[in-house]
């Protein structure tokens, strides 16, 4: 893709004259002691005009991207919940414990096997309501995930259809217990596994038959963890750094009875499989290509932004530039209002605190700066920053919005003498390029957060542009 440059080269009738109007008082105040000014003309205050606008159109779509790089993440995501807008969502992971970090697996001559179980322990992070039963399984993998160097939320490893492992539970992710990713706080996840399996890893480890990680492999190549189909309460998260398979097993000891003990077969490679299933739902017409945006008017005047899946909402501005009819026009302050439709915020579907802008081209292309996806920036005291929307909680009246400062967006479109193509993208968080890959780690891939924007028409929610700008009066 290749890079278009964001600022425009063209200035509007009004930043020329305030720029004509700053080279004056910067030639003022350069004169030096002792030099004549014969005369200094004080502007007339009645030749300008402060004024407030909220009536510029604002035109909302949904984009949906062709698929998110889900590979080698710090988060496995497992669970299936039903959305009212976004419909049946889920979460498989597929991981593969191996050899490579700890070396072979030894136990004692003497040992006597006990049980196999895998280990997870929560990140902290979840969606959905937690406060419903989940039922997940655990498969074996029938070819090695490690075989493909790259894997998009579509991929999927062939399994076997038995399960050799179950777990029934209510989900404890404890977000409160400290950071999300990290591991204080957290609990323990345990699913015990087939006791076939375990013994033949106990006997073969214990043959000295186990003694690299290919050999590992071959007898186990991964394992798909899923949640039911009947399931309807939440994804949650879990960390790979603290997920392993863990074999008990106890030794005869003459003085106490028994030596219990544990091997530990760390985890070496992940992916997630996510997805949805649109049917029924007001997105079931979202277009499969990302360069076709689905317009509000066409989706129930709503926009939509979902994690995991890459759903993020393009916005337009194509009335902008009719400011500059009136004549010597400056834009102040441009702020960008977007309230989410009341009935898609519940204690289970919650919305994130930040909302992330970047530049697109027509076909929902990312403008790029350096190979990466390049944000809105504000001009700021130190220079230029990544503007980030800000979630606002107004108790007063009762709602929630977001607010976006687009002010130097809305001047760079005043400036352009022809019209120009460029949109916003908004996401529900930072973007990252590895190796000429989007989203590598990112929390939007690696997440299922979401946002319903109500459109201009909604009288749900109330989307809207306050541009604060000045006019100087001509005769």
């Amino acid at each position: 893709m290749k890079f278009i440059s964001y600022y425009f080269n063209t200035y509007s009738p009004a930043v020329s004259k305030f720029l004509v109007a700053t080279v004056f008082a910067v030639s003022i105040v350069s004169c030096q002691w002792g030099d004549q000014v014969d005369a200094l003309v004080q502007p007339n205050p009645d030749e300008f005009a402060a004024l407030f606008s909220d009536t510029s159109s604002v035109v909302l779509s949904t984009v949906a991207t062709d698929s998110m790089m889900t590979g080698s993440q710090s988060r496995h995501l497992v669970g299936r919940y039903t959305d009212p807008f976004f419909g049946k969502m889920h979460a498989t992971s597929n991981i593969q414990v191996g050899l490579t970090n700890t070396g072979a697996i030894s136990v004692p001559e003497t040992a006597v096997y006990d049980s196999l179980a895998l280990s997870l322990r929560y990140d902290g992070y979840y969606y959905g309501d937690t406060t419903k039963l989940m039922n997940i399984t655990v498969h074996r993998h029938l070819s090695d995930m490690m075989d493909k160097s790259v894997y998009y939320n579509s991929d999927q490893t062939p399994y076997e259809a038995t399960p050799i492992g179950r777990k029934r539970f209510y989900p404890s992710p404890r977000p409160s217990a400290g950071t999300v990713g990290s591991a204080t706080g957290r609990v323990d996840l345990h699913i015990k596994l087939s006791d076939e399996l375990g013994k033949e890893i106990f006997d073969l480890a214990k043959a000295g038959k186990l003694s690299n990680n290919a050999e590992f492999v071959n007898l186990l190549k991964g394992l798909a963890i899923l949640p039911a189909t009947t399931d309807n309460s939440a994804v949650v998260g879990f960390l790979p750094n603290n997920t392993a398979l863990r074999l008990y097993h106890h030794t005869p000891d003459a003085v106490e009875g028994l030596d219990k003990d544990s091997v530990s077969v760390e985890l070496v490679g992940i992916y997630n499989t996510t997805g949805a299933d649109r049917k029924g739902t007001i997105l079931e017409k979202l277009p499969n290509t990302y360069r076709v945006a689905l317009p509000s008017a066409q989706s129930g005047n709503m926009a939509f932004v979902q994690a995991g899946t890459g759903i993020m909402t393009r916005v337009d501005l194509p009335s902008i530039r009719q400011l500059n009819n009136l004549n010597y026009t400056f834009a102040n302050t441009a702020q960008l209002i977007l309230q989410p439709v009341r009935s898609s915020i519940t204690n289970a579907y919650f919305l994130p605190s930040s909302l992330y802008v970047y530049l697109c081209d027509k076909n929902n292309d990312y403008i790029l700066s350096g190979g990466s996806p390049l944000p809105l920036t504000t001009l700021t005291s130190a220079g230029t920053s990544a503007v980030v929307g800000t979630l606002v909680n107004d108790f007063v009246n009762d709602r929630q919005y977001y607010t976006v400062d687009v002010s130097q967006f809305v001047r760079d479109i005043m400036a352009s003498e022809s019209e120009i193509s460029y949109g916003l993208l908004l996401r529900t968080s930072a973007t990252s390029v590895s190796g000429g890959l989007y989203d590598v780690n990112s929390e939007f891939s690696k997440s299922f957060t979401r946002i319903v924007f109500a459109d201009q028409a909604n009288p749900n929610g109330r989307t809207k542009l306050e541009i604060k700008y000045t006019t100087i009066k001509t005769q």
